[in-house]
């Protein structure tokens, strides 16, 4: 029996009958796809229409390979004028025996398709070589029919194919006839990344009305990437809005363009719910197919289509290469000690210190860094941790990833990666490495910290005033190969994490639901964490100033800024104050950053704390101390009631409630002692800042900061020139510049800036990271900077973007603590649970949600925060 000349296309799986797309349509349709109905016009009809007009396809295709130039265009073009003029009363009869009742109506316009036998093939797709015709009436099908079998005969068709390897056979042309949609958008999907080949990112490309001014790229469309990973939700990575200001549209009268309201051309085309449905259909194209797929798609009033489906011929996937593109970056751990804008050195000194303290212990003990992944990533000046990577370090040592964010700050990963841990003898390895580091840090740590005070002291602003350049130079180097050898940054917070993952894997089965409020109260009050004692310093100071009629009459009279000295003069007050000065002044807000003035170099902010409590209520030293020791017993009597008769449990607790106590002390001491020999490093620099400047190449020994570490070193290794002038001056431009930029605090994938939430949650509740526990009411302060202390006072929240530790002075005076990021882990955090100040962090947009003055009560314990209608008067 021959051949037919008309299929439906469910029947349509022989592709050479049919041609590659009517046979992956066939392919949709047979795994329940939505696809628009419709038919097929085989290649047994081309192959008989072109027999009657004496056209051998075969014949002719040869010799038009055969030929070149002029003459290979005039035979492509003879063919084509053969096959317009072809009779095709009789095919086009049968097919308006079938329209109809696949539509339902006679007056439906039609869309005709090419489908021929080299189309949509895994090796060669073919894409947009061939005619389509939109929006065909029934009385023009002929001329559309004739006008896709002339296309097989356009010169680009034939350059194609030698191209591929493929011009032996002449390629045979069905046609797919579907009925034209009232497309509102249309656009293409692929299952995998075109460029990089990544399987977990759909891209799509998308365009108001019919998807034709997409293919011949006549407009901008929309641009998508959404991250598909098995279990979650589609996560949109990546936006670009097209601003497409005509589409292509089907009117009674045929196709039309129209314009595009001025007011839509801003906005998305595609909604998330749209974005991950055509993900899903994509995606399980894709499995159906079992091959990458770009599928051309559209939706209407009815829903989403699937149109066509080929393979993807041009990129392989990948799974398991992980890119600084694919990750998820924050501000968590860098925001809380950085400025909002760091200096190209501070930043600089951040990377080296990333990779050489931090990622080589990780390389050391055997995990698996991608090539070309990095730690740090800057966006508009500011610095961002590569939190994906962290989880992927994490999970290859056996750990719990999703602690990360509780630790660190910051949100949860939300899209990831695979990971593999270690095997049994590397991880066995791993952790006799590790144990070996933390008898280390046990060990010497505290002999570094007394070398780094006294590096300070050898290295001090009066000592380094007369170096040469030279001689700053050596002296520089010193530092950094002192460091290297007694770094102990990672072995710290190793130390410290491994604490807080068991403890959250044993205490809420031991303890219950409020185990962290009963840990964190049992951390108050030990008098080991220096930051924290700091506080108790202050308090010290005010009792000093009480005690003093005279000094009191200063701090409520004031003083000329610098002139407090003159007024203080021969006070038993000023010589404890200079002794605070001595142990504390080298901390700062922002003190990772070598370019932040020091406490020391703006003493007048500490004064106005001092004069805050010498205003408020009366609190001494040794009342702070009982009320927080008193907390802690509790909590500790409480846990120990708790564990009941399993002594067993107790004393595994005491092992490591011990060793954490332990490592959160060295862990403020480490960075206590680092701002030491930060201070030593920042004399030495303005050193070699104040002769740069005296040579003239900087205007001010400060501009020495606006270096990175290698532009330094290569500055030292030859004669400073001119040009370093207007690298410092474009690089202050630039620094203006960023500061009017409002950063993100995530970004997602690089190229998608995630913003968080700016709503609370239904109940009007904030809620967040329980830091230190207590319940307390008041009024919202904000601090932003240093110059917001001087409005703090006695019993007010304080709500800030992190808990930067150089704000421990203000601890003192606060009622609670409300940051919008932070952890456990933080040193804001140690601080405040040790002096036992209520705090909660990763209060998302707590700096936009709240207002100043505003009272609200928050239950620390919890991680709650309620909101109250402010006090008249407030």
């Amino acid at each position: 029996m021959a051949p037919p000349f008309l299929l439906p296309l469910a029947q349509c799986t022989d592709a050479s009958l049919v041609g590659g797309k009517a046979a992956g349509l066939a392919r949709l349709l047979a795994a329940g796809f939505p696809v628009p109905d419709g038919c097929c016009v085989t290649t047994s009809a081309y192959g008989h229409f072109m027999q009657g007009i004496g056209l051998a396809p075969s014949e002719r295709w040869h010799r038009a390979v055969r030929r070149s130039g002029d003459d290979r265009k005039q035979e492509l073009q003879h063919c084509r004028d053969m096959i317009r003029r072809v009779e095709l009363a009789t095919l086009v009869a049968e097919v308006l025996e079938v329209l109809p009742r696949m539509a339902g109506t006679e007056e439906r316009r039609w869309a005709l398709r090419s489908s021929a036998t080299n189309e949509d093939m895994e090796r060669a797709s073919a894409a947009g070589l061939y005619r389509t015709v939109l929006g065909a009436e029934q009385a023009r099908l002929a001329d559309a029919i004739t006008d896709i079998w002339a296309s097989a005969w356009d010169e680009r068709v034939l350059d194609y194919m030698l191209a591929s390897g493929n011009a032996d056979v002449a390629p045979a042309m069905a046609i797919v006839i579907q009925p034209l949609l009232k497309v509102a958008v249309a656009g293409v999907a692929n299952s995998i990344h075109p460029v990089t080949g990544r399987d977990r990112h759909v891209t799509i490309n998308a365009v108001r009305g019919l998807g034709q001014l997409l293919v011949d790229g006549s407009v901008s469309p929309d641009q998508y990437v959404v991250e598909a990973t098995a279990g979650q939700p589609a996560r949109v990575i990546r936006r670009i809005v097209g601003q497409q200001r005509e589409r292509l549209v089907l009117t009674a009268g045929g196709l039309a363009m129209e314009p595009v309201p001025g007011g839509e051309r801003d906005r998305p085309m595609l909604s998330d719910q749209q974005l991950g449905e055509v993900t899903i259909l994509t995606k399980r194209i894709e499995q159906a197919f079992q091959q990458p797929i770009d599928v051309e798609w559209a939706i209407d009033r009815e829903g989403l289509w699937a149109l066509q489906a080929r393979p993807m011929t041009a990129v392989r996937a990948t799974v398991d290469h992980l890119t600084n593109e694919d990750c998820e970056w924050s501000r968590a751990n860098f925001k809380e000690t950085m400025p909002d804008l760091p200096s190209p050195m501070g930043l600089s000194f951040l990377e080296r210190f990333m990779d050489a303290y931090i990622l080589s212990h990780y390389r050391r003990l055997g995990c698996r860094i991608p090539l070309g992944l990095s730690s740090v990533r800057l966006h508009a000046g500011r610095p961002y941790l590569n939190v994906t990577l962290f989880h992927v370090l994490v999970g290859q040592l056996g750990g719990d990833p999703g602690l990360n964010a509780e630790q660190m700050g910051g949100d949860q990963v939300r899209s990831a990666p695979s990971v593999h841990p270690l095997g049994w003898p590397a991880l066995l390895r791993a952790g006799w490495l590790m144990a070996r580091e933390l008898r280390r840090v046990l060990k010497s740590s505290t002999a570094s910290f007394a070398e780094m005070k006294d590096l300070a002291s050898r290295y001090s602003r009066e000592r380094v005033r007369h170096l040469s350049l030279e001689d700053a130079r050596r002296c520089l180097d010193e530092l950094g190969r002192w460091l290297d050898s007694r770094e102990v940054t990672f072995g710290i917070a190793a130390g410290a994490g491994q604490c807080l993952q068991i403890f959250s894997r044993l205490l809420p089965r031991w303890l219950g639901a409020d185990w962290r409020r009963l840990l964190n109260e049992s951390l108050q009050g030990q008098g080991t964490v220096i930051s924290a004692q700091q506080i108790l310093r202050i308090a010290d100071l005010v009792e000093l100033a009480r005690q003093d009629h005279a000094v009191r009459a200063v701090f409520r009279n004031g003083w000329d800024v610098g002139r407090y000295r003159q007024r203080l003069q021969g006070s038993v007050f000023l010589a404890a104050f200079d002794r605070y000065l001595g142990d504390y002044g080298h901390r700062a807000v922002g003190e990772s950053d070598i370019m932040s003035p020091r406490l020391a170099d703006q003493p007048e902010v500490l004064l106005q704390v001092i004069k805050t409590q010498l205003d408020g209520a009366r609190t001494t030293p040794d009342e702070l101390t009982r009320r927080q020791r008193a907390v802690r017993a509790q909590a500790l009597a409480t846990i120990r009631t708790r564990l009941g008769w399993r002594i067993d449990r107790w004393l595994a607790f005491q092992w490591w409630y011990r060793r954490l106590c332990r490592f959160f002390a060295l862990r403020e001491a480490n960075r206590h002692h680092l701002m030491w020999y930060s201070l030593a490093a920042r004399h030495l620099l303005l050193r070699v800042g104040e002769l740069f400047a005296d040579r003239g190449v900087f205007s001010l020994p400060e501009d020495i900061f606006f270096l990175r570490l290698q532009e330094l070193e290569t500055t030292l290794d030859h004669a400073p020139t001119e040009q370093w002038a207007a690298v410092i001056r474009t690089r202050r431009a630039e620094r203006e510049q960023w500061s009017s930029m409002q950063a993100p605090d995530a970004i997602c994938g690089w190229e998608d800036l995630h913003e968080l939430s700016p709503q609370p949650s239904p109940d009007g509740l904030l809620r967040g990271i329980p830091l230190s526990s207590g319940i307390v009411s008041g009024p919202v302060r904000f601090v932003r900077a240093t110059a917001d202390w001087s409005h703090v006072r006695g019993g007010d929240i304080i709500v800030a973007t992190v808990i930067d530790p150089g704000m421990a002075p203000l601890f003192g005076i606060a009622g609670g603590l409300i940051v919008e990021m932070g952890g456990t882990l933080s040193h804001g955090a140690i601080i405040a649970r040790e002096y036992g100040l209520p705090a909660i962090a990763n209060v998302s947009r707590a700096m936009s949600l709240l207002s100043e003055d505003e009272h609200v009560t928050m239950d620390a314990a919890q991680g709650i925060v309620k909101r109250h209608k402010a006090s008249p008067g407030s």
